[in-house]
């Protein structure tokens, strides 16, 4: 049997954004060792929320910080370009660095918020299974409007980031900035979306950008997507039922 792909666009790398994940308490203590006051910053308001390669080579690492003070200080240009510089010496990849806004608001130094917070227990559980904070930023706000999604969902060979098979509907985040590309990033979603699209089902493309900063309007964008097959389904249930 073949392994599991997912379905997310070619440069958001599943693999590339655990591999920060891991590191990064390491990559702080060895920035400290240089930069100080910056791993400082770093270790108590940042963490990797994205991180995608792209067809250049170029490694974009996208920093989500809970801590106003903190955010405005380490996205300033001047201390970007000296992040940049040191995480490419530490890792060997040349980076991109975005600092932006935490996917679950703002909090204290020390204690990022979580997406999933007011959830009921069972909820937080089946969010968790979703991956990293904006996956479960996205969870969330569907499931606060009652759409609860399946998280990872597997169709054919692929795993869907969210999923309702009831109505053969996904929704997939796809990178950071993903709708800027071109090949092969646009045939590979193409040659996805043909193949899903054999067996019924529709999928939504959201980037990671989009479900930062205009969450509620892509669920809202996904709450009419499932309104629409609603009433088509309910139609064809309809036709069934008459007597002919």
């Amino acid at each position: 049997m073949c392994p599991l792909r997912t379905a997310t666009a070619v440069g958001r790398s599943t693999t590339e954004l655990q591999r920060f994940i891991w590191e990064w308490p390491t990559l702080i203590d060895q920035l400290r060792a240089v930069q100080p006051r910056l791993a400082e910053r770093l270790e108590r308001a940042a963490r990797p929320i994205e991180a995608e390669r792209w067809p250049d080579g170029r490694l974009l690492l996208v920093l989500g910080c809970w801590v106003p003070e903190d955010r405005a200080a380490l996205g300033a240009p001047e201390t970007l370009r000296v992040l940049e510089a040191d995480l490419k010496r530490l890792t060997g990849d040349p980076i991109q660095l975005i600092v932006t806004d935490w996917p679950a608001g703002d909090g204290p130094p020390d204690e990022p918020p979580d997406a999933l917070r007011g959830l009921p227990e069972p909820l937080r559980r089946q969010g968790t299974a979703c991956g990293g904070v904006l996956l479960r930023s996205f969870f969330a706000a569907a499931a606060r409007r009652g759409i609860v999604f399946h998280c990872q969902y597997p169709v054919l060979n692929y795993r869907l980031d969210f999923a309702l098979p009831e109505l053969r509907l996904g929704v997939e985040i796809g990178g950071w900035q993903w709708r800027s590309w071109t090949s092969p990033a646009a045939i590979a979603r193409r040659q996805r979306e043909q193949e899903l699209g054999a067996e019924g089902w529709t999928i939504l493309w959201f980037t990671g950008e989009e479900v930062l900063h205009h969450l509620e309007q892509s669920v809202d964008e996904v709450a009419r997507v499932i309104a629409r097959r609603s009433r088509m389904a309910a139609g064809r249930d309809d036709d069934a039922n008459t007597p002919g």
